[in-house]
């Protein structure tokens, strides 16, 4: 078994991480957060670097690369923030749904401005009465003539308020069929008449922002449909086993960069007479976040490497979203501990990640979620 990455992949990846330490460092990011301040600049940026084209094919104008060269950038950037990374995989996400389902008008159409970082995309999934359950969703999408009439409410929309934005959102557009079926993909303009859009108050991932979606006779153009009409849980699917994987790299990437500064501090902070580091009862906890991490990292590089190969990866996906997001909370918490009042503080970066964990086990599916899926791949059927 190989784990060396090739010399084009750590160039890649140390690329990426240079870009964080220069242009968005954890302070920035921090900042950013705080002044509820989405930078076009930042994915103008991500485009030039040629990072959202690793991910497309050439047919497509991409670079042909595959999930783990993504997760590897994915990774990087998680080191500023997840909300960073999301920048990069929320627009990213969607995008290779339309480039795998979509028609080629549709590609050429859409997918040149999103590589080029000029335009991009937003998942429009749940529902106050849809989250985990996204199979219950309820936004009607009636077809008259040669458009839809789109009717209903989205929730918890990541980054649907940013300038440029197209929505992807899931709808119902036969309502007589059973649960699973009936669900249709239409891409539609956030400024398009007939949709408001509420910013919802959150403890964190406030760069991109995150919104509930209203929907009011918005008309939306047969063409804009994706995939075969009624046919949108496979679409949808198919999407979620992609975020899964590439996702779990940032988790990594987060929850590695706050071990780093709690173990900065570590160092430097000394009690009696040494560094609290070298207690025991802390530099066993460090440790041990240490191996979790490194579990989660090789989880999702094995995720991305089955992905990459063309290989089933449902279950590898969940796990590594499942280990990822929760040892990101374990490692803010444990840094929260380990900075002990200063990183209580509101003006430490360690009060950031910790506010910004805890959403990670619950957006992208729960951990729950997660645990049910691994479950039925063992041959159990946990309700």
């Amino acid at each position: 078994m190989d784990f060396e990455l090739s010399p084009e992949q750590k160039l890649l990846q140390e690329t990426a991480r240079s870009f964080v330490d220069k242009f968005i460092p954890p302070r920035k990011a921090k900042e950013w957060d705080e002044s509820h301040h989405s930078p076009a600049e930042l994915l103008q940026k991500m485009g030039d670097l040629g990072w959202f084209a690793v991910a497309f094919s050439a047919e497509d104008g991409g670079l042909g690369g595959t999930a783990v060269d993504t997760a590897l950038i994915a990774e990087q950037l998680g080191r500023a923030s997840l909300d960073v990374a999301m920048v990069f995989l929320g627009c990213l996400i969607p995008g290779r749904t339309l480039a795998r389902w979509g028609t080629p008008e549709q590609r050429q159409r859409y997918l040149p401005a999103v590589i080029s970082g000029t335009s991009r995309f937003a998942i429009a999934m749940s529902e106050p009465d849809a989250g985990s359950d996204a199979g219950a969703l309820r936004t009607r999408a009636v077809a008259n003539r040669d458009h839809f009439l789109v009717n209903g409410q989205k929730q918890w929309c990541t980054g649907a308020g940013v300038p440029g934005t197209t929505i992807a959102t899931y709808v119902r557009t036969n309502p007589e069929a059973e649960k699973h079926h009936g669900l249709s993909l239409l891409l539609i303009d956030a400024a398009a008449k007939g949709i408001e859009l509420v910013q919802i108050p959150t403890l964190a991932r406030h760069i991109l922002g995150t919104y509930d979606v209203y929907l009011n006779d918005v008309c939306v153009p047969k063409a804009d449909l994706v995939g075969t009409l009624d046919e949108g849980w496979s679409v949808m699917m198919s999407g979620v086993e992609y975020e899964r994987v590439v996702m779990s790299a940032a988790y990594a990437g987060v929850a590695q960069a706050t071990l780093d500064e709690a173990l900065e501090y570590a160092r430097s902070r000394r009690q009696f007479g040494r560094p609290v580091g070298d207690f025991q009862a802390i530099s066993h906890a460090l440790a041990d976040l240490q191996v979790e991490i490194d579990a989660a990292r090789l989880l999702a590089y094995r995720a991305a490497w089955l992905h990459a190969s063309g290989r089933p990866c449902g279950r590898e996906g969940a796990m590594a979203k499942l280990k990822g997001s929760e040892t990101y909370v374990a490692a803010a918490r444990l840094g929260m501990q380990v900075m002990a009042g200063q990183g209580f503080s509101t003006e430490n970066v360690m009060s950031f990640r910790y506010r910004e964990s805890i959403v990670a086990p619950i957006s992208g599916g729960t951990s729950q979620i997660q645990r049910n899926a691994i479950a039925r791949t063992m041959g159990l059927r946990p309700y």
